[in-house]
């Protein structure tokens, strides 16, 4: 059974984002911006670590969020092509996405591109589902995903490694590690490289496609972070994690993008008293892009930065209470060869939430006031409860109201953009049971979000032009469940989603969602080797708002296999789709038929 963990001790006896949070897969900071217990968040989550990347060999950050529940994807061709990500089946843009506490993505689309970002410098992934604007502040609809990269640990640690496998694809990477006296470092490097496949099948009409090539993909990642602590109750943290390159899709106007995806940061925290712990944390990130048009030209430039501040004090209350107060300050800007009509704005926020154990109970509750430049002001809250009864089942109830900021796009793009947008507003109820038994973990989760004012394209006839309008509304119900055992020696999981996202105006589903998913991922050591696979089954989805195009369900099966050649060295190899299925999760694009890939690895320390 998994050890409980007293939150308030856990948050006083840790300086500020220490590592150990990290490091522990019972423990999370995103729910609530502090270190909690797992069993102890009135949320659903679920945490992916480094070990679990490197036992599902994965290569891309889109293939590490399909092995979690509730979370749906869609993908437009390959590696490094435009991925959409669904959570819990709000919109893709309803998924608040932090870097070690920084806030990622391009101001101007309002997306975060998923599909860039390296995974070799991944240390853990968490992922909260549920509304969490109170704690965050916009696009925490659907939930939060939260990266943490690599940080040193006791004990000198280094890696390396090199592959190459399907559609001419190549990678090599590698880094080193450790901690001396109070100082903790990580250095880390990777490049990868696709020929890859036809992203697009050809498309008639006056808006066709029809260019059968192959679109490549290159990356080249950099990643730095260290950490001090002083004998006074002082700790620093500061990071860099840049990754750029070029990506190549089909398209008439534009074919080739290259890109930059930077994210800088620098936390402190004191210990001020026993029950008083400050927190002061700064950061930016930055999306940057050239478009290239088939003949070689430039098309089009967005280059977009966020920098944000934020304070955020922890005070315990009583023996049981903790209390947490603070404010961020975020500033956006754009620069495009496009004429935005604004090319920057600030965001204000402040939050407040406090957190009680009453014996068995645990009660959280929320509440953050955002002023933006943009749209005044907004208030989200939430409340929260869990119990923990004495069988090993946990029960809790949760209660969250949340809201997403119009992008630049949306507001302010040439010939298009509507100043006058709202934001989108949703409200979100849940209730869940989890079990740690003997045999094995479970959990049934309950969810209904109902979200309102929702930006969609309309067409003025006036003026013969399309712009974007706060019309639509959207409810989705769903229910998750979860499975874990041992049964002769393999480690066995499960997670089946089944989901009702429905247009409230028109009655359709919602375009590109599934409504069932099953999960399920084995694996077993046997000597020397290590081998497991993992099966992914989802129904259909439509392509429209009309629910004309049907894409159909489809099942993939991985196969993944390790054999140890000593006690740092392996070979590792990942047959993907395994019976060749031909899928689409977005009309029109491929996805990869059966691909191989072989890796040798080098590993030293933890």
């Amino acid at each position: 059974m998994t050890p409980r963990c007293n939150p308030f001790a856990a948050l006083l006896a840790l300086p500020a984002f220490s590592v150990a949070a990290m490091e522990l897969p019972e423990i999370v900071v995103t729910a609530t911006r502090t270190p909690l217990s797992v069993s102890e968040i009135p949320a659903a989550s679920a945490v992916l670590t480094r070990e679990d990347i490197e036992r599902l060999q994965i290569k891309h950050l889109p293939e590490a969020l399909k092995t979690l529940n509730g979370v749906d994807l869609t993908e437009s061709g390959g590696p490094g092509k435009s991925t959409g990500v669904f959570l819990r089946g709000t919109e893709s843009d309803h998924v608040l996405v932090l870097v070690n506490g920084i806030r990622i993505g391009s101001a101007s689309a309002g997306l975060t591109s998923f599909e860039l970002l390296p995974m070799e410098q991944i240390e853990r992934i968490e992922v909260i589902r549920g509304p969490r604007a109170s704690q965050w502040g916009s696009e925490a609809i659907g939930g939060v995903i939260q990266i943490f990269t690599r940080r040193g640990s006791t004990g000198s640690r280094a890696y390396a490694g090199a592959g190459g496998g399907t559609f001419e694809t190549y990678s090599v990477g590698g880094g080193t590690g450790g901690v001396a006296h109070r100082t903790d470092y990580h250095l880390d490097a990777s490049y990868f490289t696709t020929a890859g496949f036809d992203a697009r099948q050809p498309v008639a009409g006056p808006f066709g496609v029809d260019q059968p090539d192959d679109d490549g993909y290159k990356n080249a990642s950099v990643h730095a972070r260290i950490g001090h602590r002083l004998a006074t109750g002082v700790a620093a943290d500061a990071f860099l994690w840049r990754a750029s390159g070029t990506t190549e899709f089909d398209g008439n106007f534009q074919d080739e993008t290259d890109f930059t995806q930077q994210v800088v940061g620098a936390a402190i925290g004191f210990t001020l008293t026993p029950a008083w712990k400050l927190h002061l944390r700064a950061g930016e990130s930055r999306d940057e892009s050239e478009n290239f048009a088939p003949n070689g030209t430039l098309a089009s430039r967005f280059d977009t930065k966020r920098q944000e501040l934020t304070t955020q004090n922890d005070l315990k209350v009583g023996r049981n209470g903790l209390f947490t107060l603070g404010a961020d300050f975020r500033d956006e800007q754009v620069t495009s060869d496009a004429v935005f009509a604004e090319t920057s704005r600030e965001n204000l926020g402040m939050f407040a939430q406090y957190l009680s154990a009453l014996g068995a109970h645990r009660v959280l509750a929320s509440i953050r006031y955002d002023d933006n430049q943009t749209f005044a002001s907004e208030t989200t809250g939430g409340l929260g409860w869990s119990f923990q009864g004495m069988s090993g089942i946990r029960f809790y109830a949760s209660y969250g109201t949340a809201f997403k900021a119009p992008s630049f796009n949306e507001l302010y793009f040439p010939d298009f953009g509507n100043p006058r947008l709202d934001p989108e507003t949703s409200e979100s109820y849940e209730i869940g049971m989890e079990g740690v038994q003997k045999w094995g973990e479970w959990g049934a989760h309950i969810y209904h979000t109902n979200i309102d004012d929702l930006i969609a394209t309309v067409f003025d006839p006036d003026s013969g032009s399309f712009f974007p309008d706060n019309v639509e509304r959207a409810r989705v119900k769903g229910l998750e469940f979860e499975l874990s055992t041992e049964i002769v020696g393999w480690q066995l999981a499960a997670a089946a989603s089944f989901l009702d996202p429905e247009n409230r105006l028109t009655g359709k589903r919602l375009r590109r969602r599934v409504e069932k998913s099953l999960n399920i991922e084995g694996y077993r050591d046997i000597g020397r080797w290590t081998v497991g696979g993992r099966l992914l089954a989802q129904g259909d989805r439509y392509e429209d708002a009309e629910n004309s195009i049907r894409l159909a369900g489809y099942g993939i099966f991985d196969l993944t296999a390790e054999y140890s050649l000593g006690r740092r060295l392996s070979i590792r190899a990942r047959l993907g789709n395994l019976f060749d299925k031909q899928y689409q999760t977005a009309d029109t694009f491929n996805s990869a038929d059966r691909n191989l890939f072989v890796t040798v690895q080098y590993r030293k320390g933890g």
